[in-house]
């Protein structure tokens, strides 16, 4: 699931949540962290946790030079990872440039851990963002996907529009393509494949709301299971968090 943490609240961009949540950290040093559910998690399209509700959570340490530092956790299927939950543990950096450094970017390492698996199939991946005025571009690489050996890059762009005080809509397009999305023993994925997501949120007394349209182009031939574990059919995604 991804975010940005601007400088002055947590935005959630719907799509990004669809993965793991990556944060790019405060202006100033602080810790800071975040609390929500939704009805499905969803990672660059596809289901973790079997179409069912998760509960997800997040804790970051930003400094002023620009470091950060954070994990994330939330349930997974058992049935897909052989394991309950998953736990990522991020570093990167921060910065702006610009007259009015209204240009953002980050750099990020990200480990995806999953606590009680019989075989490991943890992952480093590595990532650059750059942020300029409601868009995000971003672009995600790994050489061991899932413990395997295999190399997966993400490229994706997101855009945010408010259309009143604290309401957006949020676009989201990420296109996933390598090794690890056309080895057979990585199961029925067998084709690169694009994501999308379409959605509107807000935040109302502290509490963020979203609600979006989720799918894939995956093709019949190739689709991953639309029923259990791996479900990536389209679907509305709803998510209420709660930032500290």
């Amino acid at each position: 699931m991804y975010k940005k943490l601007n400088k002055k609240r947590i935005a959630q961009v719907v799509g990004l949540t669809l993965s793991t949540a990556l944060i790019a950290p405060l202006a100033q040093a602080e810790f800071s962290g975040e609390i929500g559910v939704t009805n499905d998690y969803r990672f660059r399209g596809v289901s973790q946790t079997a179409g069912d509700f998760a509960v997800q959570g997040s804790l970051d340490y930003s400094l002023e030079n620009g470091l950060f530092f954070g994990a994330w956790a939330s349930n997974v299927d058992k049935d897909s990872y052989d394991a309950d939950v998953e736990v990522d543990i991020y570093a990167g950096y921060w910065g702006a440039f610009g007259a009015d450094e209204e240009w953002e970017y980050d750099a990020t390492l990200t480990y995806y851990t999953y606590p009680g698996q019989d075989e490991n199939t943890g992952y480093l991946e590595a990532n650059v963002g750059l942020y300029y005025s409601g868009f995000h571009l971003a672009q995600w690489y790994t050489n061991d996907y899932a413990n395997a050996d295999l190399s997966l890059n993400y490229t994706e762009l997101n855009y945010s529009y408010e259309i009143f005080e604290n309401w957006s809509i949020d676009a989201h397009v990420g296109y996933s393509y390598g090794e690890g999305v056309n080895d057979p023993e990585m199961g029925d994925w067998g084709e690169d494949y694009v994501d999308y997501s379409i959605g509107v949120s807000t935040e109302l007394g502290g509490v963020g709301l979203s609600l979006a349209w989720l799918d894939t182009n995956l093709s019949d031939d190739n689709i991953i299971d639309s029923k259990e574990p791996w479900r990536n059919d389209g679907t509305v995604l709803a998510t209420v968090s709660y930032a500290f």
